[in-house]
């Protein structure tokens, strides 16, 4: 609950900012000119880059919270060494587990424990994408 609280807070932060940066760009506009139009149409671009991204993640999170509600962590996982449980996660995807997305999400966990966020990223979006399938 403390995250879902914490997901809306940003989202308020977000839609505040987008509304400062409408707010600017409609006093660009009018101001009128070049430069006026030219920084309100960059302005605009920034606004619908931050919606776009923050829409991106938000999807992100809920498939990625879905998956976790789904995920049974398989018998044999190491819980105590979390380098032995990355080599015995990667080791079940390399071995016919591409397809199936717990062994994305194990793989996602186990990058996770040892700090990777990038790896962890990546595998969490391919064990989202093998689970739509």
């Amino acid at each position: 609950m403390r995250e879902k609280l914490m997901v809306a807070g940003l989202l308020l932060v977000t839609a505040a900012y987008a509304w400062g940066l409408g707010w600017i760009a409609w006093g660009f506009v009018r101001a009128g000119g070049g430069l006026g139009y030219g920084l309100a149409i960059g302005i605009v671009v920034l606004l619908v880059l931050t919606v776009w991204v923050t829409w991106r993640e938000v999807l992100f999170g809920m498939a990625a919270g879905d998956l976790s509600a789904r995920y049974e962590p398989p018998a044999d996982a190491e819980a105590e060494d979390p380098r032995a449980e990355f080599e015995a996660a990667r080791t079940a995807v390399q071995d016919g587990g591409e397809g199936e997305w717990s062994a994305w999400f194990r793989l996602a966990l186990a990058y996770d424990a040892l700090r990777d966020r990038k790896g962890a990223r990546m595998a969490t979006r391919r064990a989202i994408e093998t689970a739509r399938r």
